[in-house]
């Protein structure tokens, strides 16, 4: 054998290296999928406001809840405004262990409303803020709750069950 040239099994042994790396790699890589389960919960009380004119402009507001036992949104209290099936939301979120005083997220996005299989459903992307304790008028500067949580609301219009996704 010539210097320099590697014996086959040498060549496996580096191919085997390659793949293992490559694997390691990519298992390094974030995932796309959300890391956070949904919460389930129930619309409890909504009223909505329809203009009928050339296109139609809802008003609509949202009271959900959220039972459970773990480190999660609790309640919301969502409004939004709706021209031709999408616009603007805002509200609150409260989050929190069962028992404990939940921290209170200022919620503020935007939904759309579309037909599944023929059920109307709601869908808001928010963005949560949350609020300092005991001063409403500023955002926290605490650095753990500082930045805003995006979470995706669905709400099933006919049955009241209602879906939130934490996402990143």
């Amino acid at each position: 054998m010539r210097q320099g040239a590697r014996s086959p099994n040498h060549r496996r042994a580096a191919r085997g290296v390659l793949v293992l790396l490559a694997f390691v790699a990519a298992g390094c890589v974030r995932s796309t999928e959300t890391e956070y389960p949904a919460v389930s919960g129930q619309r409890v009380q909504g009223a909505s406001v329809v203009a009928r004119g050339a296109v139609p402009y809802r008003v609509g507001a949202y009271e959900l809840v959220f039972p459970g036992e773990t480190d999660q949104a609790r309640r919301a209290a969502l409004l939004v405004d709706l021209a031709g099936g999408q616009g603007h939301a805002r509200g609150f979120v409260e989050w929190g262990r069962s028992g404990e005083v939940p921290l209170t997220y200022v919620a503020g996005g935007w939904a759309r409303q579309r037909d599944v299989k023929g059920e109307s459903v709601t869908v808001f992307e928010l963005s949560l803020s949350a609020l300092k304790a005991g001063d409403t008028q500023r955002v926290t500067s605490d650095s753990e709750h500082s930045t805003p949580i995006a979470v995706r609301v669905v709400v099933h219009e006919a049955s009241g069950d209602v879906t939130l996704t934490r996402r990143h």
